[in-house]
């Protein structure tokens, strides 16, 4: 009898939740790396979604709230995690054009989630064969697989 191993499900996360996994001490940050280290998801990123991490993170804001070692060593641990991929026809449908690339890295990499706080890309529900959803509905259907 042949065993099958079981696929990966591939997932996406806005840097929105980066940014908070990487400024949060507490129960956000715990969640993320327990995201990152569940061994029945493959978590994916590009060099685009990094560039959003990068640019939003060094905002004056944010430079009182962490600092930039933090930074550099929550971003090391991070990547030791992530998948590379690379976008694939980035479409022109949500209103915001900075986050059509998000759909394009769901493509690169066949994402079956796009975890993201963004309501232009919740009211979507799906893209191709991604679904979009929030970080909530994500952990909850997390519970089943």
């Amino acid at each position: 009898m042949a065993v099958t191993k079981k696929r990966k499900v591939r997932l996406v996360i806005d840097a929105n939740w980066f940014i908070s996994a990487c400024i949060s001490r507490g129960s956000r940050q715990t969640l993320y790396y327990r995201i990152l280290k569940d061994p029945r998801l493959q978590v994916f990123y590009s060099t685009e979604l990094l560039s959003e991490f990068d640019g939003v993170i060094m905002r004056p804001k944010f430079a009182k709230l962490i600092k930039q070692d933090q930074v550099n060593r929550f971003k090391t641990i991070t990547l030791s995690f992530l998948k590379k991929t690379n976008p694939i026809n980035s479409p022109e449908i949500v209103r915001d054009p900075n986050d059509n690339y998000l759909l394009g890295i769901c493509t690169g990499c066949k994402a079956d989630f796009l975890v993201t706080g963004d309501k232009d890309l919740l009211s979507l529900e799906t893209y191709q064969s991604t679904t979009i959803v929030t970080m909530g509905q994500f952990l909850s259907l997390l519970t089943l697989l």
